[in-house]
């Protein structure tokens, strides 16, 4: 009966996760239109943010008006302009308040740069400024994000599109209006924007905006920090180069929608995926219209893009809506090993996106429970895999023979059976390990789906190419 119970255990294991939650890649596009005709303003170089519920689009070359979209009444409705002109920013959000950090103002191709933090406060519709930039850190097209009620700017250029692309990277304290200089990230980059999803910021997409053509000089490079190790780390390249691209979280995923390039004279359609444990990228369904550099949040569980404009450069603008459901999913366990993400990435320092980080036949939570280490392949360093030492002693014990010295004795620390659905020793006869020496079909499933474990990655691979 064993035998008949094992592929029962095995294989719910093996292929539940060959698909974590997130966005379906052959989810269409769809056309956004308001209830009473209203629609947003056409522009370029602006942002959008959602805010309480609604989607708030503010800015762009030339003075702009600040719109809100309410998807319950689905109409839009007009706030008034800026304060001036202001556009190549990412709005962020704290509370009621909107921050518009590290932008630009007037024209082409030296424009200048805006110190003062503008805040617009969604409740009462007013204006202030709330410091600014220190003078030897201002930038305009910067990104920005929140990350535990501080403002964090990344990138930017100094010269606005003649050149000085920079790779700082800057913390805002709104509370205290106080500024501190982090590490620069490995790529400088401008006209993008980044996002953060869990405990990391992700930069992908962008260009090193310069002349006398500012189309070229794309960033494939995808940057992603760590604010909990307070490091840089790399991912994947971003398979289509292009600046102006909209992005946003989703679940494990950064989506990254249109942009430009200087190989194309129309704005890109292109949408991809990146999953932030595995930092491998993926194609999602085309936008209806290509488009850069209008604003694009999430907005009720859809990826809503808006504004921007149609072509390499600034003409035509358009002020078209069209959205993505998205899956906002975030996996506690994304490999399903039986450990959390957290815990690999902050406790054991093992692979949240490998079953078997170290390869040697043993899932990584198999492994800490008989005290094994997950990131060697041989623990104790006898030329013995791991997920082979576990098994075979007890599959196959000696008979009349004393153990030698490559298996471990019974009282040895960290070799006393547990049981694993609790993490508690079993008494000899049950749990794992029988009184015979047998081993129970739950560590043997345990082991065979470690050692299965490649074959799952690649299949997990497969169904992302796909």
């Amino acid at each position: 009966m064993r035998a008949l119970l094992l592929p029962c255990v095995v294989f719910p294991l093996l292929f539940s996760g060959a698909s974590s939650a997130q966005t379906d890649a052959n989810q269409d596009w769809q056309a956004v239109v308001s209830s009473d005709g209203s629609t947003a303003q056409a522009r370029h170089e602006s942002g959008a943010i959602e805010v309480n519920g609604k989607l708030y689009l503010i800015g762009g070359r030339a003075m702009r008006e600040v719109q809100v979209y309410d998807p319950v009444a689905a109409t839009w409705t007009d706030l008034g302009p800026t304060p001036l002109e202001i556009h190549h920013f990412q709005p962020v959000a704290i509370g009621d308040l909107i921050y518009l950090i590290g932008s630009f103002t007037c024209c082409y191709p030296s424009e200048e740069i805006i110190a003062d933090i503008h805040v617009f406060d969604t409740q009462t519709n007013t204006w202030s400024i709330a410091g600014s930039m220190p003078a030897s850190r201002v930038r305009g097209s910067a990104g920005s994000v929140v990350y535990n009620n501080k403002i964090y700017v990344l990138g930017g250029n100094t010269q606005g599109h003649a050149g000085g692309a920079v790779a700082w990277f800057d913390e805002y304290d709104p509370a205290t209006q106080q500024w501190t200089v982090l590490p620069d990230a490995p790529n400088a980059r401008d006209h993008f924007a980044a996002v953060v999803i869990e405990d990391f910021l992700v930069a992908a997409a962008g260009r090193q905006t310069s002349q006398p053509n500012p189309f070229t000089n794309p960033v494939i490079k995808t940057d992603m920090y760590d604010f909990v190790a307070n490091q840089w780390i790399a991912a994947d390249d971003i398979p289509t180069a292009r600046a102006g691209a909209l992005s946003v979280a989703a679940g494990d995923e950064v989506i990254v929608a249109g942009g430009e390039i200087n190989t194309s004279t129309i704005a890109l359609n292109t949408v991809e995926a990146m999953n932030i444990y595995t930092g491998q990228w993926r194609t999602l369904k085309p936008m209806l219209l290509g488009r850069h550099s209008g604003g694009g949040a999430v907005l009720n569980g859809r990826f809503h893009v808006t504004a921007g404009s149609l072509n390499t450069g600034g003409a035509p603008e358009t002020d078209t809506v069209e959205a993505l459901v998205i899956d906002d999913t975030k996996t506690i366990d994304f490999d399903l090993d039986g450990l959390s993400n957290n815990d690999e990435l902050r406790l054991y320092g093992t692979n949240p996106a490998r079953t078997d980080t170290d390869g040697d036949g043993m899932i990584d939570s198999v492994e800490i429970q008989l005290g094994f280490d997950p990131l060697n392949e041989d623990t104790d360093g006898d030329g013995i895999l791991d997920g082979d030492e576990a098994i075979e002693p007890v599959v196959n014990p000696p008979v009349g023979n004393e153990p030698n010295d490559n298996e471990p004795e019974d009282n040895e620390p960290g070799q006393t059976p547990v049981d694993m659905s609790s993490g508690e020793p079993v008494e000899q006869g049950t749990g794992m390990v029988t009184s015979s020496g047998s081993v129970s079909v739950m560590l043997i499933a345990a082991i065979l789906v470690g050692r299965l474990s490649r074959i799952r990655l690649r299949l997990r691979q497969i169904y992302v190419e796909k």
